[in-house]
């Protein structure tokens, strides 16, 4: 049985703060960390560094507690917030290295984009076809919110942030469809991408 708390990046938290504030209103996101589980909201109202890694359930517990407060209780709501976070991290990456702005590079970087963001679990690039504009990604790790990303995480953030970046590359329009879910019985997620 793994004991280990998987743990995120700290802009995770801040760029979901910022849009939140930014994006919606202050008073939100008081609401919000007024309604988050047990003592989550005193961690919110300190000092949150964007390199330094915190635990996921924090995440998780966050984006739930939104989804009930801004949603209905889908998950939909926070797509804006992974749309804005692939904007904030990859915008500068791009202007500083366009040869980036490749759909191949970004499904092929997909490996180290993960670990970036999360200390637990992986991402394997199951394919890229260039020729038929098609890849599948795969994203191995536990089930249990309590201990890795969550489902609101795996279901919709993870799709948005890689069709985001995809758009960013210069694609056209991009699908991504999730055909096995780890929180649904499956070994993994498996996300099936497809650009213009």
């Amino acid at each position: 049985m793994d004991t280990k708390i998987g743990r995120a990046k700290g802009s995770i938290f801040l760029n979901s703060r910022d849009y939140i504030v930014n994006s919606i209103g202050d008073s939100v996101w008081k609401l919000v960390l007024a309604n988050l589980p047990g003592d989550d909201a005193e961690f919110f109202e300190k000092n949150i560094a964007k390199s330094e890694w915190y635990p996921v359930p924090l995440l998780n517990n966050l984006v739930n507690t939104y989804d009930l407060v801004v949603g209905n209780g889908d998950f939909l709501s926070i797509v804006p917030i992974a749309e804005y976070i692939a904007k904030k991290d990859l915008g500068p990456v791009f202007e500083v290295f366009v040869d980036l702005k490749n759909p191949q590079v970004i499904l092929n970087s997909a490996p180290s984009l993960w670990s970036r963001y999360f200390d637990s679990g992986r991402v394997d690039v199951e394919s890229v076809n260039t020729d038929d504009k098609s890849s599948t990604l795969v994203l191995y790790e536990l089930a249990d919110e309590t201990k890795a990303s969550g489902v609101a995480i795996c279901t919709f953030a993870v799709p948005e942030w890689f069709k985001t970046g995809l758009l960013m590359s210069g694609t056209g329009a991009v699908t991504i469809t999730q055909t096995e879910c780890r929180y649904k019985g499956a070994e993994s997620c498996k996300y099936e991408i497809k650009w213009g």
